[in-house]
């Protein structure tokens, strides 16, 4: 008897080409460059809950190395994150998923921004056109450890900074848990009085005229400073002005008052 219903019940599942097909005939794009564009797609798989849809978008975004910015599987929303690179700022993806097993994904590139139609379809279908039904989200993935991301001090406080000006409440939330390998010119140390050590990298912006005249910039540019690990008192000590200085630490905070990048748990880099 059990044979008898086996065929039918496999038909009520969808098969992922399936899936992956709704997902590129339902792709659009609006908008232009000016503008700003916009690119949707949406699939459905029927016995799949808002709550299953949403957390297997999740780790296929963890397993492309993106960044959870947001997730309620309940309401069923997630907001997702390419990292930067040198070609582009980090773009936003916006995801959402009802119990109907409807799930809906949006990018929304920046004005000015051009976008590749056929490499943004590519990738969200490959997130979203392999969708399974099921009832419960399945176990978070772990997320690959990055290597720290090596660059200078001005570079990242610039990144920041920019990226504050556009939306000071994405930066935690965005930059949280990155570790960095910073290269620059150590500013000074402070004391150590707190019971902790901090190392100050020079800014980028420099005199009008070395050494004789300050750019008024200088009060108000963004600098990068680390609160040293419990182990690195003797580096802390051993340092001097306009020192050449590595230092790997992990992002902790954006200081909009003072104009800081804070960064913890810094170890020196010989």
């Amino acid at each position: 008897m059990k044979g008898r219903f086996l065929v039918p019940l496999m038909l009520l599942v969808p098969s992922v080409s399936a899936v992956a097909g709704q997902c590129e005939d339902n792709f659009t794009k609006k908008g232009n460059p000016l503008s700003g564009q916009e690119y949707f797609t949406q699939v459905q798989v029927p016995g799949m809950s808002a709550a299953a849809g949403i957390g297997q978008v999740r780790n296929a975004g963890i397993g492309r190395n993106m960044a959870v910015l947001d997730e309620d599987l309940n309401a069923g929303t997630l907001v997702l994150e390419e990292p930067s690179s040198t070609l582009h700022r980090p773009l936003p993806m916006q995801v959402t998923a009802d119990n109907s097993g409807t799930v809906t994904m949006s990018l929304k590139l920046r004005k000015g921004s051009f976008g590749s139609a056929a490499d943004i379809k590519k990738s969200m279908c490959e997130m979203i056109g392999s969708l399974k039904p099921g009832k419960t989200a399945p176990p978070r993935s772990a997320a690959p450890k990055p290597l720290p991301i090596a660059v200078s001090a001005q570079q990242l406080a610039q990144e920041i900074e920019a990226q504050a000006k556009e939306n000071a409440a994405v930066v935690a939330d965005r930059y949280k848990g990155r570790q960095y390998t910073v290269k620059g010119t150590n500013a000074g140390v402070s004391d150590g009085k707190s019971g902790k050590y901090y190392v100050t990298f020079e800014g980028g912006g420099g005199s009008l005229l070395p050494g004789l005249v300050e750019s008024d910039r200088r009060l108000f540019e963004t600098r990068v400073r680390c609160a040293l690990a419990p182990n690195q008192k003797a580096y802390a000590l051993t340092l001097r002005a306009n020192d050449r200085i590595q230092l790997t630490g992990t992002f902790d905070e954006y200081n909009q008052t003072d104009f800081v990048v804070e960064l913890k748990d810094c170890v020196g880099v010989k």
